[in-house]
């Protein structure tokens, strides 16, 4: 317990006599500088919709009016739907999940349904299963 306690100041009297120094920037942060060259092409950390995609996670720049309904699952946890974009692209949406200019307001058996939001004005937008014709 002796030892614990000789240890104990000996590391107090180290810390305190030590002379403070200024760090650098470079020291804790190292950035590495990049020069990008346009010459007529977009810039590649612009997003394609010019939306924020960053905010409401994997789905939020999917547009309602570019999306396909493929099925409907559903489980003890809820109900999910499975769309494609216009570029064949898959997704699967919860209600609640943000999409451009909105959200997911329901999903059931029949369809889901979307909530957008523009120029302050809701809009309910549907998706509905498509009936298979019989032969």
């Amino acid at each position: 317990m002796l030892s614990h306690l000789v240890g104990s100041i000996i590391c107090t009297i180290v810390i305190l006599n030590q002379a403070p120094t200024e760090p650098t920037a470079t020291e804790f942060f190292p950035v590495e500088k990049w020069n990008y060259k346009q010459a007529g092409r977009r810039d590649p950390f612009v997003p394609l919709l010019g939306l924020d995609l960053g905010k409401g996670g994997k789905a939020s720049h999917l547009s309602v009016e570019n999306l396909t309904l493929i099925g409907i699952l559903w489980g003890d946890k809820g109900y999910y739907g499975l769309v494609k974009d216009g570029l064949n692209k898959g997704y699967i949406l919860r209600k609640g999940d943000k999409v451009a200019g909105g959200k997911v307001a329901e999903i059931n058996r029949q369809g889901i349904t979307f909530e957008i939001v523009h120029a302050g004005v809701k809009t309910k937008y549907e998706l509905r299963l498509q009936q298979k014709e019989r032969r």
